[in-house]
């Protein structure tokens, strides 16, 4: 089990996608890289310079959009598949009467231009699900907000967007993930409760730099220039 919170940092300047992983004391402890590549969406996942996860998708990225991916450990076994979803607010959240919910979802719908944020199942390598991570509600509120012309105006706005993510087993809230307000680098501060075991956090990591890997790419293609 890691030391928590973990820091996640993407470099600055790299030739792919790299994200570096310290610990509570500031170790390294992995680092992950996006291959831009390949045939497959593949993520690999090494500590101190050894295999340690590959993440790698189960569509070709030549002919279909990637939307669910294989967690591999290092030994080749299956730890799990992350499904990508899109969220929206839901009326039945806080409205318990589901004709009077559905009827206020078609409205919403009808008059307001919402924006589906990604959100990730976790499942076991059966398909079952366990879990999810997902925006929480100000993160979905404070994205429907139409900044896209502002950060176009004002260089770097986007850096100071910083949405989170719960992390979800069961009905358990087991993570928290927050994206940092920083202006030269993209970097993610993840909590953790310790409501799990050693072997839910080996698949629970790598799902997470999967949607971090992700959720950065929407970020940056919803508010840059």
């Amino acid at each position: 089990m890691y030391p928590y919170p973990l820091r996640l940092t993407f470099a600055s300047v790299a030739a792919t996608p790299k994200i570096t992983i310290t610990n509570a004391s500031g170790k390294l402890i992995m680092s992950a890289t996006k291959t831009l590549f390949s045939q497959r969406e593949e993520i690999k996942v090494t500590a101190n310079g050894q295999p340690l996860y590959t993440i790698v998708s189960q569509e070709s990225r030549i002919t279909d959009i990637p939307s669910n991916w294989d967690v591999i450990a290092a030994n080749g076994d299956k730890l799990g598949v992350v499904d990508d979803d899109f969220y929206t607010e839901d009326a039945a959240n806080y409205i318990k009467n589901r004709a009077v919910a559905t009827g206020l979802n078609v409205l919403k719908d009808h008059f307001v231009n919402e924006r589906a944020l990604k959100m990730y199942w976790l499942k076991n390598p059966s398909g079952t699900q366990l879990g999810v991570i997902a925006p929480d509600k100000k993160s979905f509120s404070l994205q429907q907000l139409p900044l896209a012309d502002l950060t176009r105006k004002i260089p770097f706005f986007f850096r100071f967007i910083t949405p989170s993510y719960f992390v979800q087993l069961g009905d358990r809230n087991v993570m928290f993930l927050q994206k940092q307000r920083t202006l030269w680098t993209d970097t993610y501060h993840l909590e953790s409760n310790g409501q799990f075991t050693a072997a839910e956090e080996q698949f629970l990591i790598p799902s997470i730099l999967l949607a971090v890997f992700y959720e950065r790419q929407q970020l940056k293609a919803l508010y840059e220039n």
